[in-house]
């Protein structure tokens, strides 16, 4: 099963108080997609370092799958080349980095992953702070995950509805899957809920449905408040129309 997704930006700090940011840096872009081969099978991706203090960064990618819980998996990969993937970045520098696909793709199927850019740890002091008082020591990691796709020609998403289930006297699970060949954000222009020939509910939004990234082959299941009363003994069912939108 397959549930939320995206690109996040984590910041990990142990501190009492957290100064200024201004030594972040700076990683896009956040989604890139690739071709199995050919000029588009190498992007170039961009790191900024906007401070006055020299940061060092590491960029590495992972596969990309969920278990059984919904839950995102990632596994070290040899599958792309990422050159530099160390970098040290001086104040105001900013650098390219080319990743290039040098995996294989054998059932026409898009492959995810994720690119981790990742400030390698270093510890910071309050300026004018006495040495022997700890308490103002710092340690942050700034980490971008960016999402990444390669992509086979002629790929395309294919989601259904596989289940419907009765959770409460007005929710219901909605499972849906991904039997196409490519992921799909399941941003919808209507989702119909029906028990027997009642609908029950008949949605142009809902944010349960509309986090999911569905990935090729994956399923995943989202909890929907209806309108109506769900009646305990009778069929239900549901139809979804899809944004045609790029994602």
């Amino acid at each position: 099963m397959a549930k939320i997704i995206s690109m996040s930006l984590i910041l990990i700090s142990a501190a009492l108080a957290i100064p200024s940011v201004s030594w972040a840096f700076r990683f896009s872009p956040m989604v890139v997609e690739f071709a199995p081969s050919g000029s588009r099978s190498t992007q170039v991706l961009v790191i900024e370092n906007p401070g006055d203090e020299k940061l060092p960064v590491q960029i590495e990618a992972f596969a990309r799958s969920t278990n059984a819980k919904g839950e995102e998996v990632r596994t070290k990969t040899e599958d792309f080349v990422i050159y530099p993937e160390q970098v040290v970045l001086l104040p105001k520098e900013k650098r390219n980095v080319r990743v290039s696909w040098s995996g294989e793709i054998k059932d026409g199927k898009e492959k995810a992953y994720r690119l981790v850019a990742s400030q390698l740890p270093v510890d910071f002091r309050e300026k004018n702070s006495d040495p022997k008082k700890t308490s103002v020591n710092l340690k942050f990691l700034l980490q971008y995950v960016a999402s990444a796709y390669v992509v086979p020609e002629g790929a395309l998403p294919k989601v259904v509805v596989k289940d419907v289930k009765r959770t409460g006297a007005r929710k219901v699970a909605v499972t849906f899957a991904n039997d196409g060949k490519a992921h799909k954000v399941l941003l919808f222009k209507n989702l119909k809920i029906k028990a027997g020939e009642s609908v029950i509910a008949d949605l142009t939004t809902n944010k349960a449905v509309e986090s999911i990234n569905l990935l090729a082959g994956d399923t995943a299941t989202a909890e929907v408040e209806t309108t109506k009363d769900v009646p305990a003994n009778q069929m239900l069912s549901a139809t979804i129309e899809l944004k045609d939108l790029e994602n």
